[in-house]
């Protein structure tokens, strides 16, 4: 597939579809601080303002994704195009839809205190939705090599924050059960863990595919 093939969108007659993938990448990021934020708010007030928050962005990114779809189907491509086009907004959907997951589970099983792993986890999630926004944002610079490198720099950081992540979730598993916790601890904090760790997979997906689009130009 050509540069032109698959990023003519870019271009001022399709523009329209590159302003909404920036739209989904700022609801992205500032999801994923406000995440970082709750992780370690013990206040349910202020946990529940932070929980709201989030919600906001992922209805917002709802109908961001709503719009891109009116525009795509308003759009002439070819089906090949299409699926691409599409596949990376419900990818980028999905991250958001995972952040509000954690977000849920940190605001339902109110813990009294969160281990570091679980914080650095969360670091990470919110380092990778900073990478993601720069990669969306150099996106409509394909065809300059120096971008290009830094685009795969940047999906490249993404995949070793979310092995990084998985390192942790395997470590923090292992550890969970050789603590003195209740049985409904371990619950409440596996069910994060589990979730943060999709959370991070989710992202690495759209890297993924990002990859996989620059391979076919």
């Amino acid at each position: 597939m050509s540069l032109n093939s698959f990023f003519q969108f870019f271009v001022p007659k399709e523009r329209k579809f590159y302003p909404l993938y920036m739209k989904q990448a700022e609801y992205i990021e500032k999801a994923s601080k406000l995440l970082r934020q709750m992780i370690n708010e013990t206040d349910l007030h202020q946990l529940e303002v932070l929980k709201k928050e989030i919600k906001a962005c992922e209805t917002e990114g709802d109908d961001v994704l709503r719009d891109f779809y009116s525009q795509l189907f308003a759009t002439v491509l070819t089906p090949f195009e299409r699926e691409d086009v599409h596949e990376l907004a419900e990818m980028m959907d999905t991250f958001l839809d995972r952040i509000d997951d954690s977000a849920n589970i940190i605001l339902t099983r109110r813990f009294v205190d969160v281990d570091e792993d679980l914080s650095v986890m969360t670091d990470n999630i919110m380092f990778a939705a900073e990478s993601l926004s720069n990669i969306i944002r150099d996106l409509e610079f394909m065809n300059n090599n120096a971008k290009n490198k830094e685009i795969n720099r940047l999906c490249h950081e993404i995949k070793t924050l979310e092995h990084d992540n998985d390192e942790l979730y395997g470590s923090y598993i292992s550890k969970l059960f050789q603590q003195n916790y209740s049985l409904t601890e371990i619950i409440k904090r596996k069910d994060l863990v589990q979730v943060l760790e999709n959370t991070t997979n989710s992202v690495k997906y759209i890297s993924d595919k990002i990859r996989s689009i620059i391979s076919k130009l």
